[in-house]
């Protein structure tokens, strides 16, 4: 199955405020402790997968997620898993999803590795609560979660303050439609990075890598992809020079196409070029551009331009 889904960072101040908005109009609350898993190398990580055992209120899910479609859509298999008891969490067993096509892929991403579930092993842990609203929109249903938590890693912990919106039924459009309404009064930033991609680099200690740019003439989607990936480091106050460059690159790329990502982007790529140039005060100017990037009219801007190009 694929899973369509925005994600969206939220600013601390805004927090309470919008867990409180959302219980008053009857979000449930479900407490969710996850256990993610890949070999010691990161064969799985590397791969675009995500495998884990995740206990969501009483009930054990073993899940396994994979590179979808482009930055709204993820490949995605669940299973059930019967509950061992006590403190213990349930084995992992790869046979659950061997009628999937994201477990098709991750079998034969082991077979080529010439290794098995034996060598996968606990990298970190998602510890969080959730509050989860299931509303109506133009036709479609979408359910609203609010995970408040931490990742955990070898000693050390990143915080989760995400909201995100799932499509359950109907159209991406009114999906974007839908999210578009809340990025100005919580202050959301698109934020296009998974737990387990935040956990994975958590676990290995690592750099934010630099995205990789498409190739001259590419679709304005795979410019798009670019573009979001490249800004989320610097949103999340993560960034280095060559992310800057890499946004630059990836705006100008996009403005060079045919299509709807030629309007509207010219006075933010000559913003973040300038402050690209500032070599005597780079971090301030990574700073800044993470500002101009968290902006509501620019996050507004970002998902017409997907709506546009989805």
């Amino acid at each position: 199955m694929h899973e369509i889904e925005l994600k969206f960072q939220v600013a601390p101040a805004a927090l309470p405020a919008l867990a409180h908005w959302l219980q008053a109009r009857g979000a449930g609350c479900v407490a969710m402790r996850a256990r993610y898993f890949d070999h010691p190398d990161r064969l799985l990580g590397r791969a675009g997968f995500a495998l884990r055992l995740r206990r969501e209120g009483g009930q054990w899910v073993q899940t396994l997620k994979g590179r979808g479609d482009g930055v709204m859509q993820r490949l995605e298999h669940n299973a059930t898993v019967a509950d061992p008891g006590g403190a213990q969490a349930p084995a992992l067993d790869l046979a659950r999803h061997a009628d999937s096509p994201a477990g098709q892929a991750l079998t034969a991403l082991l077979a080529a590795a010439g290794c098995g579930v034996e060598a996968l092993q606990l990298q970190y842990e998602t510890d969080f609560e959730r509050l989860v609203w299931t509303v109506r929109h133009d036709g479609a249903e979408i359910e609203v979660a609010l995970d408040r938590g931490v990742i955990r890693a070898d000693g050390r912990e990143l915080p989760i303050a995400e909201l995100e919106f799932e499509l359950l039924s109907g159209t991406p459009a009114a999906l974007l439609a839908f999210a578009r309404g809340w990025v100005e009064p919580w202050a959301l930033w698109l934020d296009v990075r998974s737990k387990a991609e935040r956990g994975d680099r958590l676990a290995r200690r690592g750099e934010v890598p630099v995205a990789a740019l498409p190739a001259p003439g590419a679709a304005p989607q795979a410019w798009m992809e670019a573009l979001l990936v490249s800004a989320a480091p610097l949103m999340a106050g993560e960034a280095r020079r060559e992310h800057l460059g890499g946004l630059c690159a990836a705006l100008q790329g996009m403005a060079a196409t045919e299509g709807p990502g030629r309007v509207g982007l010219a006075g933010l790529y000559e913003a973040l070029q300038q402050l690209q140039g500032d070599s005597e005060a780079q971090a301030q100017a990574l700073v800044a551009a993470g500002e101009r990037l968290r902006a509501a009219a620019v996050q507004t801007r970002l998902l017409d331009l997907l709506a546009q190009t989805a």
